[in-house]
């Protein structure tokens, strides 16, 4: 596995499934971070252009190129594994959705939840909930940061977590008032106003790419990433997602052969075809791409969110899709000792999603999780 560190050199913008068309009521919403898709197609594309053309490309003749990236077609074998956000040499991860963020004076601290065992009539039916015994008025748990150090403790310990940080600490909004022009006058076309928010990274904050180990990125200086395909800087390093360490692998290891329970948290977004819910859950059970069949507990999953796009060879919208946001949390029960195999072997990573698995859509990772002893 490589790591990729991208750096914009200027304002940038990333907007969401919604067309836009400059006029008078436009207004462009950006989005931040980034879907995996979108960093997926900047990099194949930068690869593409360093090392062949994007004629040669799309007859398919450079055997090189076509080996990793594909042609306008089919896919490669280039694969993005994740995507995350970064300041410095800090990779920060999003907050789980199990986690109940509270307001204490100035600052915030989120409280993990409770898998608890219904014994009483509920509205769901799986027999499990998520419960908490506080009392206090809650903020949103989406778009919250944890520096993956904390975020390890935390979750190991099923413990507060105090250090938060919101999207406003690693980037700057910047307004931005525009006139669309008439490509053939060169002038501003009447009527055609937009509005767009535009942003800068503070600070040494980036975003960080994890991908396969081949194909080499090191001649690959440079990427056009979002609206406006502004330049990105690429650097590549030696780097592996490798969430835990040793002695935290043989514990968490531990933990669940013991009480069989687990916990998947979400750390990119995953595209499900049943809404909130895998293609590949029956409304019991929770089949895995690498074999292993779970229990389906209880669920902390954001509200999903319509993915879509543009497809530029068939010059065309893509079909709209359900996906779930990082930080969506399940937790399942393992019932058959020759399942902890493959349980494990996706404790540091592992792509449950049912499309887009190569571009980095629904990486999770895999941790312990316990009953509550109390009813709540």
């Amino acid at each position: 596995m490589t790591k990729l560190t991208l750096r914009p050199t200027d304002t940038f913008f990333f907007k969401n499934h919604h067309a836009t068309q400059a006029g008078e009521t436009t207004v462009m919403e950006p989005m931040f971070p980034p879907r995996p898709n979108t960093i997926y197609g900047a990099l194949r594309a930068a690869y593409i252009y360093t090392h062949s053309s994007f004629e040669d490309f799309a007859r398919g003749a450079d055997e090189h190129v076509k080996q990793w990236m594909g042609t306008p077609n089919e896919r490669g074998a280039f694969r993005l594994h994740y995507c995350g956000l970064a300041d410095g040499d800090q990779l920060f991860l999003p907050l789980p959705l199990d986690y109940q963020v509270v307001e204490e004076g100035e600052s915030l601290t989120a409280y993990p939840l409770e898998l608890v065992k219904d014994r009483k009539p509920a509205s769901s039916s799986l027999g499990w909930r998520l419960a908490s015994s506080r009392r206090e008025k809650t903020k949103s748990s989406q778009h919250r940061y944890v520096s993956v150090d904390e975020w390890k403790r935390a979750l190991l310990a099923s413990q507060p977590i105090t250090s938060l940080r919101s999207l406003s600490s690693f980037i700057a909004r910047e307004a931005k008032v525009g006139i669309q022009l008439d490509d053939s006058k060169r002038t501003a076309r009447e009527k055609f106003l937009y509005r767009v928010e535009k942003s800068r990274f503070l600070g040494d904050a980036s975003l960080v790419a994890y991908i396969s180990d081949e194909p080499d990125f090191s001649a690959v200086k440079w990427a056009r990433i979002g609206g406006e395909n502004r330049p990105w800087s690429i650097r590549q390093t030696p780097g592996q997602f490798r969430l835990w360490s040793v002695d935290e692998r043989r514990a968490v290891e531990q933990a669940i052969q013991r009480t069989k329970l687990a916990k998947v948290v979400f750390l990119s977004p995953a595209i499900f075809s049943n809404g909130s819910r895998p293609a590949t859950f029956d409304g019991v059970h929770w089949r895995w791409p690498n074999g292993a069949t779970v229990e389906w507990l209880a669920s902390a999953i954001g509200r999903p969110e319509l993915y879509g796009g543009w497809d530029i060879v068939h010059h065309r919208p893509k079909p709209r899709k359900w996906m779930v946001p990082a930080g969506s949390v399940v937790y399942v029960k393992v019932e058959r000792d020759e399942e902890l195999p493959l349980i494990f072997s996706a404790l540091d990573g592992i792509h449950l999603t049912d499309e887009e698995a190569e571009e980095g859509f629904g990486f999770a990772i895999v941790t312990s999780a316990s009953e509550s002893e109390e009813e709540l």
